[in-house]
């Protein structure tokens, strides 16, 4: 059974104080007579130990409970309040039972005072509220080191991503494809040839902006994906089929810069293009909340993965850092569906 964790720090503190606690709330009970003799010493503050150990761990499983209660920030107080109440209600039902378990044992010689317990009853009782703030201290400074941390990761996965895109699309193979596109539409077409060196140019900058934060809006991406498959198409002409379906109500919706581009190159490097069998990649945006991309699957021989895990690997991974709703993968009836949630600007870290 595992132990509750208010904190990484619980079981560490607990092991300090549960000692001199026990010894204090023993003395607080029995007085001076607590060192009439080793045996008595060593079998009270014992009995105390295993009470409070076993107090101290029922109360971690109530905060721990209160805690998943009231996770948001602003209900710290509620969240406390609650906390205290309980504690100081469980401290009186253990007081007693320490108490008459002292009264119990004949070599004792001992009988419950009512003073004695009150004194106990209030030290128990603040050394209950001096904890619960120090937890929720403690509990506040891991979130606020966890979040730190993963932003950090967040921000090393991100210049990862946007260096790894770099690279792939600024690759000698990549200008090379391009070059020779526009070489041969300079001869066949020259208005053509310059309407796509204009995209290819506003795919260059898109990917060479500078970093100005992990989202962009999607209709950023989509003027991007615009040129983006532009240059796909007059490249590959009837080997690939596209098509954008994205209403302007979803225009204003967030989601990592590149993330298409990623599952689009995915889907070129690891299946196989004819005229008899085109690629034929669909965009959706839908009320669900999700931007899907299909895509028909033929597998190229001995490469079904190659490209995948590591993009799309890697946009999921920064989806997760974000700390939003996971990219759903599916396929079905030969197609592959993603679907990339769509980040409201409210529900950014």
């Amino acid at each position: 059974m595992k132990l509750p964790e208010y904190t990484g720090k619980d079981y560490y503190i607990l092991a300090l104080i549960l000692l001199p606690v026990s010894v204090v709330i023993s003395y607080a009970a029995m007085g001076p007579a607590l060192f009439g003799g080793l045996g008595i010493f060593f079998t009270a503050t014992l009995i105390s130990a295993v009470v409070l150990g076993a107090y101290f761990t029922a109360c971690g499983w109530w905060a721990v409970a209160m805690k998943e209660r009231f996770p948001r920030e602003a209900d710290t107080g509620k969240k406390l309040f609650f906390m205290i109440i309980a504690f100081l209600i469980m401290s009186g039902l253990v007081l007693l039972l320490i108490f008459n378990l002292f009264e119990r044992i004949p070599f004792f010689h001992y009988s419950m005072d009512q003073g004695r317990f009150i004194w106990a009853y209030l030290g128990l009782g603040f050394v209950n509220i001096f904890l619960s703030f120090l937890f929720e201290g403690i509990s506040r400074f891991e979130a606020w080191k966890a979040n730190l941390e993963r932003r950090e990761q967040l921000e090393r996965n991100f210049r990862q991503s946007q260096l790894q895109a770099l690279k792939s699309q600024a690759s000698p193979h990549f200008l090379f494809n391009n070059l020779n596109t526009l070489s041969c539409l300079i001869e066949e077409d020259p208005n053509a040839a310059e309407q796509f060196l204009d995209e290819m140019s506003k795919v260059y900058r898109y990917m060479l902006r500078p970093e100005t934060g992990h989202l962009v809006p999607l209709k950023t991406e989509m003027q991007f994906m615009d040129s983006y498959l532009f240059l796909l198409k007059v490249r590959f002409g009837a080997l690939l089929q596209t098509a954008v379906e994205v209403g302007p109500g979803a225009g204003g919706s967030l989601l990592p810069p590149l993330a298409l581009q990623a599952i689009i190159e995915d889907a070129i490097n690891g299946n196989a293009m004819s005229r008899a069998e085109p690629l034929t990649i669909a965009v959706t945006a839908g009320s669900d909340g999700l931007l899907s991309v299909r895509h028909n699957i033929n597998p190229k021989a001995g490469s079904e993965n190659a490209g995948q895990e590591t993009n799309l690997g890697e946009l999921i991974k920064k989806y997760e850092l974000l700390g939003q709703p996971g990219i759903r993968v599916r396929e079905e009836r030969g197609e592959r569906v993603i679907g990339i949630p769509l980040i409201n600007a409210t529900d950014t870290v």
